[in-house]
């Protein structure tokens, strides 16, 4: 009897001990889950007005200049196409050809122009994604334009520092949908077209 009574306590005492380590693990799994989503560091708010929406250029001609620079090499902290273009550097190399007043910086793009969803990108918008995972994984590290929106089926224009290391069209994948921030509108002729819908 004395054998049974221990053997019940010893079970007991086991489940107790299990049934912590569960509810301990499934706390761990939603803090860290709540955690990655609050880790992403924006930038200061910014007066808009060094950056706003502009009606010089149309979003054909900005998407069509950008689309001349496909196959430039990626080069870090350049805005030269004769020797490579970073992501903040293509996007800010293309606009100011327009003579559009843009960031140089990528994380900068935040508080540029006027926010738009996901869904409403038009070609000519900005696009912006957190870096990599070895670089700024937390914070906004890249940027292109928009080129295309075609039933949800969204592709941008950008300089890359992988695999294809330069100026490339890229579909937005579960990868980029991942690392996706937010797109900024710099184009009115954009607006135009979003109220006409």
């Amino acid at each position: 009897m004395k054998k049974s009574l221990a053997l019940i306590c010893l079970l007991l005492l086991c489940a107790c001990m299990a049934g912590n380590a569960n509810a301990r693990k499934h706390h761990h799994h939603a803090h860290k889950a709540k955690n990655r989503s609050a880790r992403l560091v924006l930038p200061e708010p910014s007066s808009s007005h060094l950056y706003p929406v502009s009606d010089i250029a149309s979003p054909d001609s900005v998407v069509q200049f950008a689309q001349t620079l496909l196959g430039t090499p990626y080069r870090a902290a350049s805005s030269n196409p004769e020797y490579g273009f970073d992501c903040s550097g293509f996007v800010t190399y293309v606009f100011k050809s327009f003579n559009i007043n843009v960031p140089r910086s990528s994380s900068e793009y935040y508080n540029a122009g006027e926010k738009i969803n996901l869904e409403d990108t038009r070609p000519g918008d900005i696009i912006m994604f957190t870096g990599t995972k070895s670089h700024h994984p937390h914070s906004i590290g890249h940027v292109g334009i928009v080129c295309c929106n075609e039933d949800g089926e969204i592709k941008f224009i950008h300089s890359t520092s992988g695999k294809e290391k330069g100026v490339t069209i890229t579909q937005m994948n579960d990868l980029y949908k991942r690392r996706f921030v937010r797109v900024v509108r710099l184009l009115k002729a954009n607006d135009a077209i979003l109220a006409s819908r």
